[in-house]
């Protein structure tokens, strides 16, 4: 996981502050409501990130999108980027503390990549075939690449998984011509 040092600060203040004060579980569903937020919304994250605005606005902005959805320790650790003028890097930080969640508990996160929508038969297959090679909890996020032409490409971490049929035939092709 490459996370910038200044991002990482901040994500493990956050996680550190949220453990002493026994809230991680909620501060993790709250985290997750953030991101999908600043997912969801380009102009959110253009507003946290224009240097030229105030933090009056920002702070205006964060509590009536947050107010009441997102706890305490939350709502002030945003008021702390508001303050220190990190806003721009929410969305960072916010993606860097899910991650430092996911490893310190022990979860992988697989990347993948399929020429098809994956069944819940497939799905539950490849994160068994994953963990077993990996030895821990893997969270499947698949995306479905219309320009694939069939197969999957799984990316845990630095390791790649290419079970494309374009793979496939090179290695078919490397074998037919005595190349291993």
């Amino acid at each position: 996981m490459n996370i910038p040092e200044v991002v990482r600060r901040y994500a493990v203040t956050l996680l550190d502050a949220a453990q002493e004060t026994g809230v991680l579980d909620s501060t993790r569903r709250d985290l997750e409501g953030i991101d999908a937020t600043l997912n969801a919304s380009s102009e959110l994250r253009d507003f946290l990130s224009n240097r030229l605005l105030g933090n009056d606005s920002k702070q205006a902005a964060l509590e009536k999108v947050f107010e009441g959805r997102v706890e305490t320790l939350g709502m002030n650790f945003m008021r702390l980027l508001v303050q220190r003028r990190r806003t721009g890097m929410l969305q960072q930080i916010t993606t860097a503390c899910l991650q430092i969640i996911d490893e310190r508990s022990g979860v992988s996160t697989a990347h993948v990549r399929s020429a098809v929508a994956l069944d819940q038969s497939q799905t539950d297959h490849l994160r068994q075939k994953l963990s077993g090679y990996f030895g821990g909890d893997i969270r499947l996020e698949i995306n479905v690449d219309d320009a694939m032409r069939g197969g999957l490409i799984a990316t845990v971490g630095d390791t790649v998984f290419d079970g494309t049929v374009e793979a496939q035939l090179q290695r078919l092709h490397r074998k037919l011509l005595g190349e291993h």
